[in-house]
């Protein structure tokens, strides 16, 4: 029988975690392959809590650089729409980076929202 050529690197054990971390955290997404492969690489997580861990530690510089990159799911967005109609009021989504909100642009809107529903 031929011996099957892989072309991969060999994860072993981690390769559940990493596949876990994929799936949950969406990271194969082309716009965050790169980045979270260097921090995996860097981190080489024996378990899903290290990584998390090491993750919300030190990766945090890349999910403020690629804040502006956030764009909600369709499922979100038709979420949003169905609270619109029914209630109608908007929904926003406010970021905490490091305790801090991240969009403080969003503040602004709300407040914009509170005093149109103030008025109905």
């Amino acid at each position: 029988m031929a011996k099957t050529q892989r072309f991969s690197m060999e994860f072993g054990k981690k390769e559940k975690v990493l596949n876990y971390a994929c799936q949950t955290y969406q990271l194969s997404r082309p716009n965050k392959v790169g980045a979270v492969m260097t921090f995996i690489r860097e981190c080489q997580p024996k378990t899903i809590q290290e990584w998390e861990q090491w993750y919300f530690e030190n990766a945090y510089t890349t999910a403020k650089a690629n804040f502006g990159n956030y764009s909600p799911t369709e499922r979100m967005k038709a979420s949003f729409a169905e609270f619109e109609e029914q209630f109608g009021g908007k929904v926003f989504i406010v970021f905490s980076l490091d305790g801090e909100i991240g969009n403080k642009d969003v503040i602004e809107q709300i407040r914009q929202e509170i005093e149109r529903l103030k008025k109905i």
